[in-house]
């Protein structure tokens, strides 16, 4: 590129200049070719990427197409069933309406309650509550939740809660449908080893 400064008879620092120059400027194009040649790359990695991602986003877009069209079937299919009451054979005693907005584990208290009431223990603490409806678990792991339920069930009215000393007694209400049964708790016997 420089050649013409190389002539015969030119100045020897002037030569060693230019080839120095020469030389950097090769090693300054090489480097400016190396990050070309990188940025090439990485555009093409990330051309490839968006190119899968349009990819599965047409496949997610029929998906869900196909998905809302089997929602509208099944939905025109609803509205053209006849409603139909479901019967229920109730037992002599308990109200089904009652149970129905009860959990299961709301139904177990109440029930457990019942049975306490009819030997007599009206009045029990939630800790002898926890040991009727779980025998053998730790207290202080299931008292939160025996509490909270507790709770509940007396803002429904199915129980009364109340407070003596550090102890929290609980009781049914006649409100609980379970004390118009007849109910008899089977205890857990230990027997012990020889």
């Amino acid at each position: 590129m420089f050649d013409f400064f190389k002539r015969k008879g030119s100045d020897p620092k002037l030569k060693e200049t230019v080839e120095a120059m020469q030389k950097s400027l090769k090693n300054s194009f090489e480097n400016i070719k190396k990050d070309f040649s990188t940025i090439d790359k990485h555009h093409k990695t990330f051309h490839e990427k968006h190119e899968k991602h349009d990819g599965k986003h047409s496949v997610h877009e029929e998906r869900l197409g196909d998905l809302h069209n089997r929602l509208v079937i099944l939905e025109s299919l609803l509205t053209k069933q006849p409603s139909q009451p479901i019967e229920i054979e109730a037992e002599e005693g308990l109200d089904y309406d009652e149970l129905e907005e009860m959990t299961e584990v709301s139904q177990k208290i109440c029930y457990v309650l019942a049975a306490l009431a009819q030997e007599n223990k009206e009045l029990v603490t939630l800790k002898t509550l926890a040991e009727e409806m779980y025998p053998g678990k730790d207290y202080t792991k299931i008292r939160s939740t025996i509490s909270q339920y507790t709770t509940e069930l007396e803002e429904l009215g199915y129980v009364q809660k109340k407070k003596k000393g550090r102890n929290v007694y609980i009781k049914s209400t006649e409100k609980n449908p379970f004390l118009k049964e007849k109910i008899v708790l089977k205890k857990k016997i230990k027997v012990r080893k020889q």
